[in-house]
């Protein structure tokens, strides 16, 4: 999945070219049918990117984030999360810290951060199951352009419920080739999408092909041709995967071509001009071995053991509470305390706790933090291209404040932060959210003041109980050593007996209080 949660990059360019508005960014009032184009670009979250130094708060360094990582999901949609849990920590090379006031926080440096995985990445594209190791998966590191999505074969063994901080990446093909070069080194063997593993145990992938006998094209492609007669430096083609050789040795290169090719004449209009391709050779990609598999089972989440608690003793239903969320639209996210963080992550602050209460976690001496308040944030379609007077098609995403009239939440004290929830002194969150909804949040201290940044667009299903025990998630240990917290979340407790008293009122009124009591076991 791509992962962008970051700021509009086109607006910033607009906003830094002192000539105009070369993207011509601008803002629509809603995503109703009859919203109008409005002379502004807001955006309020996350924290600019680093070239916005007109924006920044004092002391933040900016926060750029674009990638390619997978990503697992039940088949009915629910528990979407990466796959089990990986993120920048375990597979990228660097990246920057969020503040530079706070000695405890550091930029991430693969080299010297004492992880399991020595082989960053930047993406895993293409990704397939190999036929023959169950959890070991193939996929390719690519740039973002330049190269269509062609790059460094490269596979993780990924077994059920693994620890991310114990995936470890294999280089299968040179790390030369997961980047462009024009004088490239001996084992630069040419870019690769598309890698499969086989039922007989063989390798094949789509390689981009060569520019004399034997040289391998490592250029970025370009049209060597014309607009109206394109052609170009690549030529994908699938092939069989083989041991290279020394100085190359245990590393894969490219064999010889599986098919004759296939050759066809076409053109079309792109759209002033016609665009012809002659008796071309066309691309082969994305290979699938057709064989016979079973059709996997199906998995659904199961509620855990606290969270399950607390619904007993407060004698809510659970079938009942997920019917009634569904009914509305709506998933419920908890989280135990968010005051543990996983203790890879130093670049944001980890010295949490919440004031008056019991939660605290502390990774290292020096500046505490207090966390008051989760502040939700979901996606709306409002960000425009080309200017409002002759508007492109299309609309990016952009984070405003939770604003879904169904996620309705206790009262809260005036002065909280708006589409927020209070977090409980043990540390817990429970939030309702819209379903089908990209969603992302904050921690927040009491005045608003953003503290920790979610760094993914999340989105759950209708009736979905999610549970997050911290955030950022504890793959084996937190900042203080220890490992994932198991209280019964008390913010959890308060929504249900909110809930409770909504569902009466809702259904005294229909004069239906028997559904009242299955939902609640409880007498009316």
């Amino acid at each position: 999945r791509w992962d962008h949660l970051q700021r509009d990059q086109q607006a910033d360019a607009d906003d830094l070219d002192p000539n105009g508005d070369p993207y011509g960014t601008f803002d629509w009032s809603s995503e109703k049918p009859d919203s109008v184009a409005l002379a502004q670009r807001v955006e309020l979250f996350p924290e600019p990117r680093s070239e916005r130094t007109d924006l920044l708060l004092p002391h933040e360094e900016g926060h750029s984030f674009n990638h390619f990582f997978p990503w697992m999901a039940n088949q009915d949609g629910t528990e979407l999360e990466t796959l089990d849990h990986v993120g920048r920590h375990e597979l990228h090379g660097y990246f920057n810290r969020a503040f530079n006031d706070d000695p405890n926080l550091e930029e991430f440096i693969a080299a010297v951060s004492g992880r399991a995985n020595p082989n960053p990445i930047l993406n895993f594209l293409q990704i397939q199951e190999s036929a023959t190791v169950a959890g070991r998966y193939l996929g390719v590191d690519a740039p973002e352009f330049q190269t269509h999505a062609g790059g460094q074969i490269v596979s993780m063994d990924v077994a059920p419920a693994l620890p991310a901080d114990q995936i470890v990446v294999a280089y299968r093909t040179h790390p030369d080739t997961a980047d462009p070069d024009p004088t490239p080194g001996p084992c630069h063997s040419g870019f690769y999408r598309s890698p499969l593993q086989l039922a007989d145990g063989s390798l094949m992938a789509v390689h981009a092909g060569e520019n004399g006998v034997g040289a391998p094209e490592t250029r970025a492609d370009a049209n060597t041709g014309t607009r109206a007669l394109p052609g170009s430096r690549y030529s994908f083609r699938l092939r069989g995967l083989g041991d290279d050789l020394a100085p190359c040795a245990g590393y894969l290169r490219y064999g010889t071509t599986l098919t004759p090719g296939i050759h066809k004449t076409l053109w079309f209009w792109d759209p002033d001009v016609r665009v012809d391709y002659v008796d071309i050779l066309l691309w082969e990609l994305d290979p699938v071995e057709v064989r016979p598999r079973p059709v996997p089972p199906a998995t659904t989440g199961e509620l855990p053991a606290p969270e399950a608690a607390v619904f007993a003793a407060e004698a809510v239903d659970v079938a009942a509470f997920r019917a009634d969320l569904a009914a509305k639209g709506l998933a419920l996210v908890v989280s135990r305390d968010v005051t543990t963080r996983d203790a890879a992550d130093e670049q944001q602050p980890y010295n949490l706790r919440v004031p008056g209460g019991s939660a605290q976690t502390l990774g290292a001496g020096g500046r505490i933090y207090d966390v008051e308040y989760l502040q939700l944030f979901q996606a709306d379609l409002l960000r425009g291209l080309s200017g409002p007077a002759d508007p492109a098609p299309g609309r990016r995403v952009l984070a405003r404040p939770m604003h879904d009239p169904r996620a309705v939440h206790p009262p809260l004290d005036p002065s909280a932060p708006v589409a927020s929830v209070e977090i409980a002194d043990d540390g817990s969150t429970a939030a309702l959210v819209p379903a089908h909804r990209a969603m992302s949040w904050q921690l927040t201290a009491g005045d608003g003041t953003p503290v920790v940044r979610e760094r993914y667009w999340l989105t759950f299903q209708a009736g979905e109980i999610r549970v997050c025990a911290s955030c950022h998630g504890v793959n084996s240990l937190d900042q203080a050593g220890q490992s994932e917290p198991q209280n019964p979340p008390q913010a959890l407790e308060r929504l249900l007996q909110w809930w409770k008293t909504q569902i009466f009122s809702a259904r005294f009124e229909e004069g239906d209080v028997l559904e009242w009591t299955s939902a609640t076991g409880a007498a009316p």
